[in-house]
């Protein structure tokens, strides 16, 4: 039976649960023997593994051996005093960032604190030592480190799911695509070959498989299109916007004839990027200017851009059916589609795409829209020497 609960307890709470019941370990450095004890009669209630050391050259052979969440060293040792071994301890890989509490008896003259401080130490502590306040001090740096770890490790986990997540997108959709590609292509051939021969419902059937299956297929490509976004080395070069929207704009020519679209575009920077980002993201975003309209009117779209700081921003302005702001978390969500198919045909994944890519570039895509009363997108792209 415990088994069978272990086994359905999630891999992300199984890896928080296991950073949760870790324990801290501390480092604790003097000579004499009496310090050390009464150091760790202090720190015993804190839940840490506490290891002692009577010398500089014992606490590096530990070091060796353990990771630790706190070091108190002793400032005078013979042989190697705490300055020196403190030194030495943040030559070795697994110290950085370790917090270093210097603990003396000597003078309290400033340069000793200073030097402490040179060398990277959180704090100086006197001798004699009041316990609450260690104990205290202690407490915070293990807390900052639990949450170091826990965050460190969290994000190992979803580094390695997305990995496994994008990795399966692409092999279902890429094993996907030949039944649909059959299923789409003999739908076609009983619908040439059946002409006249089908009675309307056996029409509407044949219509419906033809639709569906085209739709899958479109679904399958825009996930796969999606897999690949952070799988693929971004390739950045000298991109002049104007060209990659005369481009684009004739790949909509049909559907600007058609609706009377009325396109306005200022001019546009040449910019260090990546040009599949840019025609991605103005694909997505005219595309999506032209379909989103009612046909009350004809569509009018305005395609801008100005530097802002150190980053340039683009927006695409139309005129369209608009977005109510209480859909606003579900925009760039990918498969979530905020109408049906039948009135503005879609996958949900566009927007969704537009944004992992622009993020992964150092940039960031965000929307001002009402319902019937257009749209404006904006995103916006690092700056960079060369730009013009």
């Amino acid at each position: 039976m415990a088994q069978a609960l272990m086994a359905e307890v999630p891999p992300a709470a199984a890896s928080l649960a296991a950073v949760q019941e870790m324990k801290p370990n501390i480092l604790v450095v003097d000579d004499r023997k009496e310090n050390l004890l009464a150091t760790e009669k202090v720190l015993k209630p804190l839940n840490a593994a506490i290891f002692k050391a009577s010398s500089g050259n014992e606490a590096l052979s530990l070091l060796l051996r353990h990771r630790f969440a706190v070091v108190l060293l002793d400032v005078q040792m013979p042989e190697m005093d705490g300055f020196e071994t403190a030194m030495l301890m943040q030559e070795h890989e697994s110290m950085k960032g370790v917090p270093i509490i210097f603990v003396t008896a000597i003078s309290k003259e400033e340069k000793y604190a200073s030097q402490a401080a040179e060398i990277g130490a959180v704090d100086y502590i006197f001798k004699p030592i009041n316990s609450d306040i260690l104990k205290s001090k202690v407490k915070v740096y293990l807390d900052l480190y639990m949450q170091r770890e826990q965050i460190l490790k969290l994000n190992r986990f979803l580094s390695q799911s997305n990995e496994e997540l994008e990795r399966f997108a692409y092999i279902c959709s890429h094993d996907m695509q030949e039944p649909v590609r059959m299923m789409n292509s003999y739908a076609g051939l009983l619908e040439e070959k059946c002409v006249g021969t089908l009675d309307e419902k056996g029409n509407k059937y044949l219509k419906f498989i033809l639709s569906n299956a085209q739709r899958m297929q479109k679904m399958i490509q825009d996930i796969l299109t999606f897999s690949r976004v952070g799988r693929e080395e971004i390739k950045v070069e000298k991109v002049d916007c104007n060209e990659i929207i005369k481009e684009v704009l004739a790949e909509f020519e049909t559907i600007i004839a058609t609706k009377k679209a009325k396109m306005t575009c200022g001019g546009l920077p040449t910019l260090e990027t990546s040009p599949t980002l840019m025609r991605v993201l103005l694909q997505n975003l005219i595309g999506n200017a032209l379909k989103f309209q009612d046909g009350s009117r004809p569509p009018e779209i305005t395609i801008s851009a100005e530097r802002v700081g150190n980053t340039w921003r683009f927006c695409v302005h139309d005129n369209g059916i608009g977005i109510d702001p209480k859909f606003a978390d579900r925009i760039f969500t990918i498969f979530q589609r905020l109408h049906r198919a039948e009135d503005y045909p879609g996958t949900g994944i566009g927007l969704s795409t537009c944004r992992k890519f622009i993020r992964l570039c150092g940039g960031d895509i965000e929307f001002e829209s009402a319902l019937n009363q257009g749209s404006r997108f904006f995103f916006t792209l690092p700056r960079q020497r060369g730009d013009l």
